[in-house]
């Protein structure tokens, strides 16, 4: 060979391993942005069906609560994220203002599970212990030394209910009226779901901190929640909530003219909207509220009932439902998949089952996110 073709020789060799080095060089880098698109492409196909679910959520949930005429709002809380959030019906019937998202209702009962979590912050602080008995607390009261604060926290005292009368008074008055009733069963001896008890416990808490119930709960659990559109129904402030609370009787409307609001003390003195009341059962059950010794408390019935510290326990969640005028009001946790759901309505009547509402609105939560 000469030397010519020796030069053409080694001039295509060259040629065809640079072009071979850059195929592969090319195959490599073409590779790895391959593997970058699928996993973007994945992510954006997962979060668009994410959106779906949610889009199928929202409208299903709004076509239930405008297809059974209810009058409140809706909150759904899935694992600290937002699902739901809106607003049906009249907040004002006769002035025709609707119900929105930032609407405030009374709660009414669900009160209680405020003030059993302030306690329970207060025994892990080792201000108290809801085994001591109330006599420690209140020397006076009847039976005192055979009746423990967890009594009063679970409905199993056996104090007397009382009838409450307009006018005013205070905390200290309210448990003087329960101390003179007496007893009506034996402490511990059976479940009997009363106002009073969680009166007492509201007394004990203000006795044991010197600070005011309200106070107390602003600070330890709506700032910490946080829950920026809740308050507490005083008699200074007694009407500091936006809806108007309707009695139905078949087509009538009955508005709520008044409540009492000294016996509202430590039993249903909040008033709070939708989204706040979920965001306040993801905290609790998150264990952002007291420790996870404390909220194993709380979700244990007593054996008498279900009702285990402020809450009812039905094995697959937790709730609490509050009746007050003519608001109707219910929140419920699921374990299972980190959702609370708040459904708090403007209206009660015969015709209204507040569990069945919370039920429907619950099947339609779960078959969204199959």
């Amino acid at each position: 060979m000469n030397f010519k073709n020796c030069w053409v020789l080694f001039i295509s060799l060259l040629i065809v391993c640079t072009l071979g080095g850059c195929g592969w060089s090319n195959l490599g880098k073409n590779t790895t942005d391959t593997k970058k698109y699928v996993k973007v492409v994945k992510k954006n196909n997962k979060l668009k069906k994410e959106h779906q679910k949610e889009a199928k959520l929202r409208q299903e949930v709004k076509d239930y609560l405008q297809k059974n005429k209810l009058s409140g709002a809706v909150a759904i809380v899935k694992d600290n994220y937002i699902l739901f959030n809106d607003g049906v019906g009249y907040t004002d019937i006769d002035k025709k203002v609707l119900n929105q998202p930032s609407t405030t209702f009374p709660i009414g009962s669900i009160t209680k599970t405020f003030v059993a979590t302030s306690i329970m912050k207060l025994q892990g602080q080792g201000k108290l212990n809801i085994q001591d008995p109330i006599s420690k607390y209140i020397p006076t009261f009847p039976d005192g030394n055979n009746i423990k604060l967890y009594q009063f926290l679970t409905h199993t005292s056996g104090i007397q209910r009382l009838r409450w009368h307009q006018g005013d008074t205070t905390p200290l008055k309210l448990v003087q009226e329960i101390e003179k009733a007496g007893l009506k069963y034996p402490p511990g001896s059976r479940w009997d779901y009363l106002d009073t008890n969680y009166i007492v416990l509201g007394y004990v808490l203000e006795k044991v901190t010197g600070m005011d119930l309200n106070h107390f709960i602003q600070t330890n659990i709506f700032d910490k929640v946080p829950m920026k559109d809740s308050g507490f129904i005083t008699p200074e402030h007694p009407v500091p909530y936006t809806s108007v609370g309707y009695l139905l009787n078949g087509d009538n409307y009955t508005p709520t003219k008044y409540l009492n609001t000294y016996a509202l003390f430590g039993c249903g003195s909040i008033y709070s909207t939708a989204l706040d009341l979920a965001q306040y059962d993801q905290a609790l059950m998150n264990g952002r509220l007291t420790s996870q010794a404390s909220l194993k408390q709380i979700l244990t019935p007593s054996g008498k009932s279900t009702y285990g510290l402020g809450l009812y326990n039905d094995t697959t969640f937790v709730y609490s439902v509050g009746v007050l005028g003519g608001w109707f009001t219910m929140h419920a946790y699921y374990p299972a998949d980190k959702t609370s759901i708040a459904v708090l309505l403007n209206e009660r009547g015969n015709s209204i089952n507040i569990k069945s509402i919370m039920s429907d609105i619950r099947q339609i939560t779960e078959s969204s996110y199959q």
